[in-house]
Formats: C-alpha cells, structure tokens, sequence
C-alpha cells in the first residue's frame, strides 16, 4: 500500500552567486531528475497555508519552540494547469525531526474542510489505498478546530526535484515563488532568491558536501516559505528574511490552544514531550 508519511532531517540553502541551471547541471552528475510528470522534469507548485487571524503558527515559529506545527494544502501543475486536487498536509517540526502526514483532497472539498464539515467518506473514497489517510484526516480536522485555523497565504514557484531510488537523499530547486496575501486588502509578494532544500535521512555523500563547498551555497539557519511571505505581506517591517528576531510577537508562554494540540499530535504520533 502506498504511505504519504515521511520523517528525514531537512537542510535548506538560498542560491545567489549561481544559476538555476548552474545547479542543475551540478546535481545531474550525481543524482537524477525525479520527474513528476512524464513529460515534464520542472512542476509548478501552489501551496495554501492555514494559521489564525493572529498568526499564532507563524509566532510559534519566530518563538522557536521545539514542537511546532503547519497545515498546508498543495497542488502540482504543468503549463499553467493544476491538478483537481490537494495533497493535504500536516507538517510537524519534533526536535530536529520533520514528520509529514498527507492525504489526497479534492479541491470541491478544501473549504467544507477547513468550514469543520464531515467529509470523511469522501476522503475514504478519493484516498483509497493510501495507508494512514483516514488518521491524517482525523488530525487536520481536528487541529484547524482547536485553532480556529483559516488560509492566509498562498504561495506559487517552480520545482525540480532530485531523488535516488532509495528515496534516502532528496533535493528540491525551487524558483520564481510569488507569495499572495489571503486575508484583507489582496497583495502579492515576489521572493527575489532561488531556494535549494536537501532532504537526507542517513550521512551526506561527500559529493553533496564538495558540491554545497564548491558552489557556496548558503546554508540557512533558519529558513521558511511562510515566514517569508507573513514577512513581506503582513508584517513588511520585519524584512522579508528576518527569521531570527521575534520583535515581541512571539509568546513566551504556550497558548492553551497550543498545549492542545501538542497533546493531540503526542498521542497520535508517539511524540516525546518537548514544550
């Protein structure tokens, strides 16, 4: 059976000195494209994020807590045409562990979803086959009800995705991300860099480590697509790659509807306590 769940230890650079296709050429040599569509290696990606009027997630993040988590909802294109559905997700930050828990949502169903409706067998439906589906269903819901969660950004770029077989070592490149303000007066948010991520879940080849070396890439200590769009859209104050600094957004306490959630997420996924 298939499994949309993943857990591997995520790296994230920004690109400024080479080209896109300056880091393709790099990364062919050692790992292939991984195409997603047939006839196309390069896919257009749309992601929706859910947080709440206050931005409770994105404070979480800048307030570095060890357990964090988003709900986004994704969909694939070629040409300027999207898929007819969503690969819903929750993303959970453990530690230094990213796990991802995914289904398959038809886009009828994203606003019945996110309005608290009982979509359940329509879900069982469109996603079966895929183990831990139905749980993952279970999750969201419940997450966007604890925290009253509504969409607030969208974000669109163009992805080329490298990965060996083993699925062990992956990397994306991902250009021209456009970032949409989704609540009030409508905005829209160019980022001005290329964004390469290397997902590896055992030791970095040392071709990967002379190539990062080679290339200087610059590695994040912090990096995220949201934050970069919270950033630029609603709080334009902050600059766009400021990651660091909380400007007394953050919350040195944990919010109840955050203990909720963890304790939630705890049981369901075996989580140690972190917060």
């Amino acid at each position: 059976m298939n499994d949309l769940s993943f857990k591997r230890k995520e790296r994230k650079f920004l690109i400024v000195e080479h080209s896109f296709e300056e880091i393709r050429e790099a990364l062919i040599n050692h790992i292939p494209v991984h195409t997603f569509n047939e006839s196309h290696s390069c896919v257009l990606i749309q992601t929706t994020y859910l947080d709440t009027k206050d931005f409770l997630l994105f404070k979480e993040y800048l307030g570095r807590r060890k357990f964090r988590f988003k709900i986004r909802f994704r969909r694939y294109g070629y040409n300027g045409k999207f898929a007819n559905h969503y690969l819903a997700e929750l993303k959970v930050k453990h530690k230094s562990i990213s796990i991802k828990k995914r289904f398959i949502l038809p886009e009828n169903l994203l606003e019945k979803l996110i309005d608290g409706e009982d979509i359940k067998e329509e879900v069982k439906k469109a996603n079966a086959g895929l183990k831990g589906a139905g749980k993952t269903y279970k999750l969201i819901s419940k997450l966007i009800e604890i925290n009253d969660l509504k969409p607030v950004l969208q974000a669109s770029y163009e992805r080329v995705a490298f990965q060996k077989k083993s699925k062990k070592l992956r990397i994306t490149v991902d250009r021209n991300i456009i970032h949409k303000k989704l609540l009030g007066k409508p905005k829209i948010e160019t980022l001005d860099a290329i964004v390469f991520e290397s997902k590896i879940m055992n030791k970095s080849p040392e071709w990967y480590k002379k190539m990062v070396k080679k290339l200087s890439l610059l590695r994040q200590q912090r990096f995220s697509k949201y934050t970069t769009g919270i950033n630029a859209l609603y709080f334009p104050d902050r600059g766009k790659y400021n990651f660091l600094d909380d400007d007394g957004l953050a919350n040195p306490d944990i919010p109840e509807t955050i203990t909720e959630s963890f304790n939630l997420l705890k049981k369901a996924l075996k989580l140690e306590d972190v917060i």
